[in-house]
This record gives structure tokens, C-alpha cells and sequence, in this order.
């Protein structure tokens, strides 16, 4: 008869083996406790305890974090490419003799001024929620604001002089 995995075997487990294996893990990832974490969480979800225990939480926290490492890298990569053609997309902005459409000259804004931006005008929070939501001061929020403003001035109108001074044709 199969020994069900409970509290007491996991308990056990992770204070004989616990540090070993994270120092395995640690040779693929530099979060080896989370590899680690769902290991035992795994083995909890098993209806019997796997044959050769031990070897079976190496090799599943072994798949853990070359896992871990294949997602981060994969999330490294879409960022990269997610900033370079936010990137592309402000330079064209930048370039572009019509006006740009609002969508677009909001999607020309850097990430954290666009934020600022929507919270500001579409959700109507005040600037101490804009702060807490952003991480930042209250003014800093403001000064943040204006200045996305002005940007998204510049993109719509693109015949605008600096001090905002718009040409009518």
C-alpha cells in the first residue's frame, strides 16, 4: 500500500533536504527558493508519495529553475522588444508632419508618463492617489503630468512653436 504525502513528511523533507536543494537550484537560477517552494508544493499535491523521494524533488526542482531561467529570459526578451519599438513608435511620432491621433500620441509617451496621464484625466484620481498608485511624490506626479502634456501638445500639434504658439494654416 501507497503512503499518502502529508504535513509531516513535507515538514521533514524540507528541514533534512531543504538547503541541499537550493543550492542545486542555485546553479540555474538566482531564485532558487521559489524552485525550491514549488517542489514541496508539488509534492504535496501528489496523492502518493513518488518512488525514490529524495531523486524525485531533485529532479523536480532541477525542472523548476531551468524553467524559472527560460521564463525570465523570455520576459527579458518581450521587455526589449516592447521598449524598442516604444522606442520606434516616439521617433515616428517625432517625425510625423500630420497630427497624430490621440491613441497614438499617447502610445508615443514614455510608460510611466502615459499612466500618469490616464489616471489623471480618465480615471480622475487626485494627485496623492496618482502618487501611491506610481510610487512617486505628489509633485512629482504633477510636474510628470505636465510635462506629458506638453509632449502630447507637441504631438497633436505639430505646427506648435515651442511656446506653444500654434500657426493656422
Amino acid at each position: 500500500m501507497k503512503m499518502p504525502v502529508g504535513a509531516s513528511l513535507i515538514a521533514e523533507l524540507l528541514d533534512r533536504h531543504g538547503a541541499a536543494l537550493e543550492l542545486y537550484a542555485s546553479q540555474w537560477t538566482h531564485s532558487p527558493e521559489d524552485a525550491v517552494q514549488e517542489a514541496f508544493v508539488e509534492l504535496a499535491r501528489q496523492t502518493e508519495v513518488p518512488q525514490h523521494l529524495v531523486a524525485w524533488l531533485y529532479r523536480v526542482v532541477r525542472h523548476r529553475a531551468i524553467n524559472a531561467v527560460r521564463a525570465s529570459s523570455r520576459r527579458l526578451r518581450h521587455e526589449q522588444e516592447a521598449a524598442r519599438l516604444g522606442d520606434e513608435r516616439r521617433q515616428q511620432a517625432m517625425g510625423k508632419a500630420d497630427k497624430l491621433s490621440l491613441p497614438e500620441a499617447l502610445d508615443a509617451l514614455p510608460a510611466s508618463d502615459r499612466e500618469i496621464v490616464v489616471l489623471r484625466i480618465w480615471s480622475g484620481l487626485t494627485w496623492q492617489q496618482i502618487a501611491a498608485v506610481s510610487q512617486i511624490s505628489s509633485s512629482s506626479a504633477q510636474r510628470q503630468y505636465v510635462a506629458a502634456l506638453e509632449q502630447l501638445r507637441k504631438f497633436l500639434e505639430p505646427s506648435c512653436l515651442p511656446n506653444l504658439v500654434c500657426r493656422r494654416d
